[in-house]
Order: C-alpha cells, then sequence, then structure tokens
C-alpha cells in the first residue's frame, strides 16, 4: 500500500484551550460572586441592583461611546511603538494573539467579559469598596499594574483610567451601560490583537 495517497490526519490542537468555555466557566465564577455579595453586604436584592439606573436605550448609549473612545484610545496607543512593546509584556495580551481568536469568539469573549466583571466589580464590590480600591482590585487582577518603564506605566494609568469611567457609568447610568462600555472596549482592543496573530 502506497502511504502518501492517504489523507493527512488532521494536527491535534488539544493544548489550545477552548476560550469560549474557559470565558463561561469564569463568567458564572464571578457572577457567583457577585450574586452572593450582593446577598450578603447589600440591602438590595441581585434583580435590584443590576435593574437599577437609566432606561435601557441611555445607558447602552452612554456605555457604547465610552467603550468604543477607549477602545479606539487602545488601538492608537498599539499604534506606538514604545506602548505597543510594553502592552506586548502583558501575559493576558500574549495570550490573546497566541489564540487567533476568530471575530465571533471575540465577540463572545467580549460580551461575557463585560457582563460578568460588571457585575461582580460594580454591582458588587464597588458599593462596598468605593470606586478607587475597586478600580486598584479591578486592574491588579487582570494584571496590568506594572510599573516597570514609562510605557507600563501609561498603560497601567490608561487602564485605571479606564476601570474608574467603568465605575462612573455605573454611578450615573447604572450597571447595564459599564457592561455596554467593558464589552465593546474589549472587543474593539482583542479584535485588533486577534488580527495581528
Amino acid at each position: 500500500m502506497d502511504y502518501s495517497e492517504l489523507p493527512e490526519t488532521p494536527k491535534n490542537d488539544s493544548k489550545k484551550p477552548d476560550i469560549t468555555l474557559l470565558s463561561v466557566v469564569s463568567g458564572a465564577v464571578w457572577v457567583g460572586l457577585g450574586v452572593l455579595l450582593i446577598y450578603f453586604f447589600q440591602d438590595e436584592t441581585f434583580y435590584e441592583v443590576v435593574t437599577r439606573g437609566s432606561e435601557l436605550w441611555i445607558q447602552i448609549t452612554a456605555g457604547s461611546i465610552i467603550g468604543a473612545l477607549f477602545g479606539w484610545m487602545g488601538v492608537l496607543m498599539m499604534k506606538q511603538p514604545n506602548l505597543r512593546a510594553a502592552v506586548d509584556e502583558y501575559a493576558i495580551m500574549k495570550q490573546v494573539k497566541e489564540l487567533k481568536l476568530t471575530p465571533i469568539q471575540v465577540g463572545i469573549v467580549s460580551i461575557i467579559a463585560g457582563v460578568t466583571e460588571e457585575i461582580l466589580f460594580r454591582a458588587a464590590i464597588q458599593p462596598l469598596l468605593g470606586i478607587w480600591v475597586t478600580s486598584i482590585l479591578f486592574i491588579a487582577i487582570h494584571g496590568y499594574i506594572k510599573f516597570g518603564s514609562f510605557p507600563q506605566i501609561i498603560f497601567t494609568l490608561f487602564t485605571f483610567f479606564l476601570s474608574v469611567l467603568l465605575g462612573l457609568l455605573y454611578i450615573h447610568y447604572g450597571v447595564i451601560a459599564a457592561m455596554a462600555a467593558h464589552a465593546l472596549y474589549d472587543f474593539i482592543v482583542l479584535y485588533k490583537l486577534s488580527k495581528e496573530s
């Protein structure tokens, strides 16, 4: 038998994690923690916390404007060689590039992160710790606090300011506004990174 005529066996890519499944699992953990914190430490129910605020269309509009603005700023930062080099040093950025996400995966990951992380950080933690501590905690958990170089300091401040704005959106409009901004920012930046992989 001539083995050269056999079709090639597809390479097993089992080492590549299922990013959608990881997003769903981590999102479930964030929401679970958020629900518990709201239940035990706030006077409102989870439903009241997530439905409080401006009308839905106002929240989505305000969040989309902030998310698009910061997404655009993030893409501009990545075009600056010194800032780009600093951004590429962050583990989360390396992982996104290595995973070679499709646009659909970028959308799924962005929506899950935007919704679930804002439930935990803005709706559950921020009322307990305040906007400043919550923002520091938020960027620390993402691994964005680095002071090794001036570009790293710039990126740290950029992500901190973005987190503060998410907190302000939550205070002035509602958690849906923060979710929309977070998801749109993530989509723009992750899409840009995935296009480069």
